[in-house]
Parts: C-alpha cells; structure tokens; sequence
C-alpha cells in the first residue's frame, strides 16, 4: 500500500520537536511491514511558523504530483486547525483518497482539531474521554484506539541493568514531583533530560499560574478555549490550586536536587531505547498538568506507556483502568495508586531478591507488546474501517 503521512514539524514558532515520533514510530513500523510510506512535511520546504493556507498549498501540491506519479491509497494525518485547512482535505477526498486523521491531544487540547475534526474520513482520537468533543466538532466517522511503539525500533537489548528508577524526559509537574518523591525517599533515580530548575527557569518552580503570564497571548488563548470542555476546566483548576498552594507548601521538587537523583543531558532517539533497557524500573508519568494536585486526577496515557514496555522494561505508572485492559499488572506492568505506594513498589522491585520476577516482567511485556500494542495492529483496524488491508 502507498501511504502518505503528513505532519507539520515545528509548525509553531520557536517549537522543536525533542524526538521525531513519526518517524521512528509509525513510518519506519509500516515500511517494514511491506508499504510505502511517504512523507508529506510542508515545514521542511517553508520552516515553522508559517500560515495554515501556505502549508495546505504546499501539501496540496505534493499530493497531487504524487497520486499522479503512482496513485496514493491513504492519506494519513496528523493535523491541526493551524497546519491544514478544511478545503485542502476536501480536495484530497476529491482525488478518491481516503483520509484518517490522529489526534494526540484530545484530553488537553481538543479545540487544536475543532475545524480540521469534520472534513476527514475518519479520525482517530486517543482520549476515550473526550470522544464526545471530538463527535462534536462533526466527525463523519471516530475511532478510540490507544497509542503504540514499534517494534522493530523499540526492542530488548543486551545491556547491563543498572538498579535505579529512570525517567527519560524533562522534569516538571507531576513527574517533578514523583521523581523527586523518589529520590527524597532514598530510592536511587536517574533523569536523563532537564531538571526543573532548568524547565522553569525564571519562572517560580511549577507556578502554573506565572507560567500562563510569561506566555500572555498563548497562555489567554488557550485558558479561555479550555474553559469549553470538562477536563480543560478540571485543568485549569488545577493549575489555580497549585499556584495558590506553591508559596505556602513544600513540595518534594522544591528541592530537585535533593536526594538520590541525578540529571544528565537528554538523549537521542536510538539511545532512549538503550536507557528504557537499562533502568531496572522505568517511570511512567501520566498524571495530566496540574490534575495531580487532585485526589482523583485526570490520568492520559502517553506513547511511553507503549515504548517501554515493547522495549522489554519493567514500567512503573499510575494505575489507570484503562491502562489495566492492555498490560496486566504485576506480570506485564507495575501500577500505583498513591505517592507511598509508588516509593514502596520502587524499593520492593529493586531488591535484588526481586531479580528474576523483575527479569520475568521485562519478557512479559515484551510479548504483550509485541503480540497487541505495535502500530501495524492500529493501522489494522483502521483498514477494516476504511475497506483498506494492511
């Protein structure tokens, strides 16, 4: 099957991507299951920060001379409102191509999608619990499925494990909190990526409240669109909680450096992969912005809860229903209801009289990753939906 795969990358200005996960991700899984994919990035030719009507030209174009070279049988998106416009997609359909669009923000951010949602085939939303908005911007036809990894990239290496919790990825908010939780607790962690002082610069730590002021125009835009829908107001609650409680409190990542933690510079791409095998526990972070101030906060599963454990790591994350239906727990998956339970499974884990059930996780989530979690299953059903085999 010929496939195009549009993305704008760094579409808004001053915004780089840290990893390139379309690429590693979905391109490389389906080349390597038999398709040709081509990818369509009007910001590689026009850089970022450019209007949605110059990008759609630019797309428009490079579709037309492909479906005219070889014929393209998918047109496959993810697009928002300010990377392609609704008049570009209808042309495309024109072309009889059938169009799927993936939304990879839905829970915080469904507004980001509210013209692009009507004008393709089908759209797939990772968020159960906002599928409602997205019907509601007039999505012809909605399909929930969860993230993925790829296989063939994210894999099980023969490297020597070190006995710490580790987190790939800068450190703020929730993750702040539970990798500093950690460390104060005297369970060895290691971050590979900014520590929280680095993230909030002049900024009070984890002020959420000075943040949005720092940043007046984009921070005023999107509290106001996020007060059309629940969770976005259950966030910006959150966040006027946590700014209120930041002066009076002592959070565990007012002090980042306490403790036994350590930050190094961010890895690429290929070495995340080598890190994720080599931590004994790996941290997942799934608590959304500020929600965790919350006894019940808003849970959003991210593509790392597929990453490691397709890479065979022993992952340790909220426990969310949700995530329970795709990894079972303590044989493929360790979860968490609380910050005690977190530091208590994290000291437990890494004993090292819990080596071989730690080593037997690690197959185990391999297995189960590899047999329902790659994308090629999600593109699957996609194709049952949209007449296409993959």
């Amino acid at each position: 099957m010929r496939i195009v795969h549009f993305n704008v990358s760094g579409a808004e200005a001053g915004h780089s991507f840290y990893y390139d996960h379309h690429t590693y991700h979905i391109i490389d899984e389906l080349t390597k299951e038999g398709h040709e994919v081509i990818r369509v990035d009007p910001a590689l030719e026009l850089g970022p920060g450019r209007s949605v009507d110059e990008y759609s030209e630019v797309a428009l174009r490079q579709m037309k001379e492909l479906h005219r070279d070889k014929g393209i049988h998918l047109f496959f998106a993810s697009a928002v409102d300010y990377t392609l416009s609704g008049e570009a997609i209808d042309e495309i359909r024109r072309m009889g191509i059938p169009t799927v669009n993936m939304n990879w923000d839905d829970l915080s951010h469904p507004y980001r999608v509210s013209e692009v949602t009507r004008h393709f085939d089908l759209v797939w939303t990772t968020v159960r619990e906002n599928a409602h908005v997205i019907k509601s911007y007039g999505a012809k036809k909605l399909m929930v499925m969860p993230f993925a990894a790829n296989p063939h990239f994210f894999k099980p290496l023969d490297v020597e494990e070190q006995r710490v919790v580790g987190f790939v990825g800068s450190c703020y908010g929730a993750r702040a909190r539970n990798l500093c939780t950690l460390a104060q607790s005297e369970v060895p962690v290691e971050v590979y990526g900014q520590s929280p002082n680095d993230v909030y610069a002049k900024v009070e730590t984890n002020n959420p409240i000075a943040r949005a002021m720092a940043s007046r125009r984009d921070g005023w835009t999107r509290l106001k669109r996020s007060l059309s829908f629940k969770s976005g107001r259950q966030c910006v609650t959150a966040a006027l909680k946590r700014s209120l409680m930041e002066p009076m409190s002592s959070f565990p990542e007012k002090n980042p450096h306490a403790g036994s933690i350590t930050y190094s510079k961010g890895p690429s791409f290929e070495d995340m992969v080598r890190r994720l095998n080599e931590f004994a526990l790996s941290l997942g972070s799934i608590e959304l912005a500020s929600t965790y101030v919350f006894k019940d906060p808003l849970l959003f599963i991210r593509i790392r809860e597929f990453e490691a454990p397709m890479c065979g790591a022993v992952h340790l994350v909220n426990r969310m229903p949700e995530l329970e239906e795709y990894f079972e727990e303590d044989k493929e998956m360790l979860f968490f209801d609380s910050p005690e339970e977190m530091v208590d499974k994290a000291r437990f884990y890494l004993d090292p009289r819990q080596d071989v059930a730690r080593q037997a996780i690690r197959v185990q989530a391999r297995r189960r990753a590899e047999a329902d979690h790659g994308w090629i299953n999600r593109f699957r059903a996609l194709g049952d939906e949209l007449g296409l085999a993959f």
